[in-house]
């Protein structure tokens, strides 16, 4: 199909195809405006038409039925958008994953026009705004708070936690209203204290849960009801996020001290839950040669973060040093189906309480007809024969 160039220039551009920005795009297509969506790994634009946004909540649901959209030339897209939302996917491995979003923004950069907003929905570290920005006026020559704006607002579950920009946002805030971010807008430094200060305040209280979850479990107590409800899904979410104001602290600070101990505390907990899985494996006297160990997971494969997918991976390499048979199971893809028979024990594993609450919905009878056995990824890690 051939290109069309859009001509507006109260155009609104996502750049990158993500569960989120797809969020952010169907809500301004809902509302008539003009929306782009560019997948960042082809470089290709699409223009997502209110009816398309009507009809397809969400972006795996869009592009499992192929849907045949407008192609747009992106460079043009960028050019003449008035805002552009900044939400690539990150799949690289932790030290690649900064080089992999100044790459990102340096392809947006080369295009981009005076007089645009640029929102940045990924996470930074403390004064991490400051390289990005000096970053996009080298490439575009164009000079922040005069030729363009900037505003960092990391989305967390489709919402995003802080609004900061520096600069007058008057002129586009019907379009930033539209998209869910009407918030109180913070000076760029006050916004990346504030969503550190969230971060380190979330898994301080995970870190602190654990361990006291980790002392009961040894203790031979049961834990709290509320510290069953704590997957492992819940711990690696927004870890990305934590190791990046790790980085950007300096030694001795004080705040370093708090992230340094709820990153070990993650460690730590990796490394109880493979021993939980160990210790039941040898106290029901299970074979490692009978033994098929099912990791169930409900990740969503187009989100920004690959926090979870990583942990999840991490852990089915983890337990390939100690049990041959292994497969990990995401129950939301497209033809997922259950892997289960009688010729060897079932171990299944589950990485998050809606995983296992949606295969037991649909697998239960089938389940109750083999050999199983069921691990909560839970804090203090739970058996289920």
């Amino acid at each position: 199909m051939p290109e069309e160039t859009p001509k507006k220039n109260e155009a609104v551009t996502i750049y990158g195809l993500s569960s989120e920005g797809y969020g952010i795009a169907s809500k301004l297509a809902s509302k008539g405006m003009e929306v782009f969506l560019i997948d960042e790994t082809l470089g290709t634009a699409m223009e997502l038409r209110p009816e398309v946004a009507g009809d397809y909540r969400e972006l795996r649901q869009l592009l499992s039925d192929e849907i045949l959209m407008t192609i747009k030339s992106s460079k043009e897209c960028i050019a003449n958008s008035k805002v552009i939302f900044f939400t690539p996917k990150l799949r690289r491995n932790d030290e690649d994953i900064l080089a992999e979003v100044k790459g990102r923004v340096t392809e947006l950069s080369k295009h981009l026009n005076s007089g645009s907003l640029i929102i940045f929905c990924l996470p930074l570290g403390i004064s991490g705004t400051k390289e990005i920005i000096e970053r996009i006026e080298r490439t575009s020559g164009l000079v922040a708070g005069k030729d363009f704006y900037f505003s960092y607002s990391p989305v967390d579950g489709g919402r995003p936690s802080v609004f900061g920009a520096d600069g007058n946002l008057v002129d586009y805030a019907p379009i930033v209203d539209a998209a869910g971010f009407s918030m109180e807008i913070y000076a760029l430094a006050k916004a990346e204290l504030v969503h550190a200060q969230k971060l380190v305040a979330k898994y301080s209280s995970l870190a602190s849960t654990f361990e006291s979850a980790k002392r009961l479990v040894q203790m031979g107590f049961d834990c709290p009801r509320e510290y069953k409800q704590i997957y492992s899904d819940d711990i690696s979410g927004m870890l990305y996020d934590l190791k990046l104001v790790s980085e950007s602290l300096d030694t001795g600070d004080p705040i370093l001290y708090l992230v340094s101990g709820s990153l070990k505390s993650v460690e730590s907990y990796t490394r109880f839950l493979i021993e939980r899985i160990r210790e039941f494996v040898r106290a029901k006297e299970l074979k490692a040669a009978r033994l098929r160990i099912l990791l169930f997971c409900d990740n969503d494969q187009l989100e920004m973060r690959g926090d979870r997918i990583g942990f999840a991976n991490f852990l089915q390499d983890k337990l390939r040093d100690f049990y041959s048979d292994i497969e990990l199971l995401n129950i939301m893809k497209e033809g997922f189906s259950l892997p289960m028979g009688m010729e060897k024990t079932n171990l299944m594993i589950f990485l998050s309480g809606s995983a296992e609450q949606r295969l037991l919905q649909l697998y239960e009878d089938q389940i109750s007809m083999t050999r199983s056995h069921i691990v909560r990824a839970n804090l203090p890690v739970e058996f289920v024969s």
